[in-house]
């Protein structure tokens, strides 16, 4: 399986990526597409110093493009930036939830995207276990890259 590489503009979370300002979705760089790829998906994991990890944005049938731009909007089935399919994150929203950590407990976030060769079919609101089983034997190339979140 050909890797992807996958870039974010910083390391370090600029606060209008962050749930304590705009909680923008941030844009995204994906090099190394293989030409049969038709769709995209992305799973975003907070993963704090300690406790357990969760599910901060997944959205699947995304453009095979090589920048995701910033600004999806919360909700199932969006159109802009892009069309794209939006699951439920385990902060109980649809869309994109960005860090927000508690003083003196860092957060990283990983980004992964995954390269497929057809469209998911699930549903708006999904969660990321449901569309992890949508996309088996559809996975093409993976990628992911970290960021890290700090008060």
């Amino acid at each position: 399986m050909e890797k992807l590489i996958v870039k974010l503009d910083f390391e370090d979370f600029p606060e209008e990526y962050t749930s304590r300002g705009a909680n923008r979705s941030p844009p995204i760089r994906v090099e190394g597409l293989i030409p049969e790829i038709k769709s995209l998906a992305i799973m975003v994991m907070a993963c704090p110093e300690e406790g357990a990890s969760r599910v901060a944005w997944v959205v699947w049938n995304l453009p095979a493009v090589p920048q995701i731009p910033e600004g999806f909007p919360l909700g199932g089935e969006v159109e802009s930036p892009l069309h794209a399919v939006q699951g439920e994150n385990d902060f109980g929203t649809v869309g994109y939830r960005g860090p927000g950590p508690e003083a003196g407990k860092p957060e990283a976030y990983l980004f992964r995207v995954y390269a497929l060769e057809r469209e998911v079919e699930i549903e708006a609101g999904s969660t990321w276990d449901e569309m992890i089983m949508a996309i088996r034997g559809a996975i093409k190339q993976v990628g992911e890259t970290i960021a890290f979140a700090e008060d």
